[in-house]
């Protein structure tokens, strides 16, 4: 349904495997028509055809819904590979990712935490960050997918400059012309000047000055529990930088469970992607909230009328 409705600034191309999708569309009943492609010459758009660039032919993959396997893993890099060239070669416009099994990927082979990981490796970006979007909050993430114990040895005043950096120019996508951004304390009420922790005075503030030289608008150091009710509140920043992942995606979540987004910053390509993971409890019964992906489809199209503004 996401891909048939209609479309004002974009066609929409499924990639992946051809028989998965079909499986599904048998199960569900849904009334789609799918046309396996093979290379871009070949797409019909229609409104009732959805072309699907079909990957890894050499590879069957045994569908059993709610149960992931190696060949569906596989299947599914396979699929964000082909996306990634696709976007790196001008070919499509922008990259939107279904939810992947993480534990699946590294049994397949593929060492890396998720789709962002392996998208940096594939287009050889280095630093890059993920925001969340939904709610009225855009939030990026300072560190990502590591234990909390780890978190000092991940979180270095050059580390949190790079991210307030990229926050700064790639938030600009969204149409905000003169950025303002917000640095979340980690500590709480953002250490109490030094009563409840000393890594505001040692890391966040040499960052955040750091960026204020470089005529950056950031503003801090604020305690994580309110400075997401102010901005909501007084619309005092355009972006919170948060220093773990559940600091930031509590709120957002709270917000916008069913629709929020997952927003790849840094990347050479633009890439979205619902804010959920696989519901392999509810797969194939025709339960799933569709709202997360149609909103990752939208902030695509989005970023894109935005590219000549960047």
């Amino acid at each position: 349904k996401i891909l048939l409705e209609k479309r004002k600034n974009y066609q929409a191309l499924l990639i992946g495997k051809t028989e998965i999708f079909e499986f599904y569309n048998k199960l569900l009943n849904t009334g789609l028509s799918f046309r396996k492609i093979t290379g871009l010459s070949s797409i019909e758009f229609s409104e009732s055809i959805i072309p699907v660039y079909d990957v890894f032919d050499r590879l069957s993959v045994d569908v059993v819904p709610g149960t992931p396997s190696v060949s569906g893993a596989s299947a599914a890099m396979e699929a964000v590979k082909t996306a990634a060239k696709l976007a790196l070669d001008k070919k499509i416009s922008a990259v939107v990712t279904a939810p992947i099994c993480k534990k699946g990927i590294n049994q397949a082979g593929y060492h890396f935490k998720g789709h962002t990981d392996y998208l940096a490796h594939l287009t050889n970006t280095k630093n890059y960050v993920m925001m969340l979007v939904g709610g009225g909050l855009r939030v990026s993430l300072a560190t990502i997918h590591i234990p909390l114990k780890d978190l000092w040895s991940n979180l270095t005043m050059e580390s949190l400059y790079e991210v307030i950096c990229i926050t700064n120019r790639y938030i600009k996508l969204f149409g905000v012309k003169k950025p303002k951004i917000a640095l979340c304390g980690v500590n709480p009420h953002a250490g109490e000047e030094g009563l409840l922790g000393n890594e505001e005075k040692q890391i966040l503030k040499p960052a955040m000055q750091t960026a204020r030289a470089d005529k950056i608008n950031v503003t801090g150091i604020y305690p994580s529990d309110t400075v997401y009710w102010e901005i909501l509140k007084n619309n005092t920043a355009d972006a919170v930088v948060a220093m773990y992942h559940d600091q930031g995606l509590i709120p957002v979540k709270t917000l916008a469970f069913d629709c929020s987004v997952n927003v790849t910053l840094g990347l050479p390509i633009i890439r979205t992607s619902p804010d959920h993971g696989t519901a392999f409890a509810i797969a194939g019964k025709n339960k799933a909230n569709e709202k997360s992906m149609k909103t990752a489809v939208k902030t695509a199209v989005q970023l894109v009328c935005n590219m000549d503004k960047f």
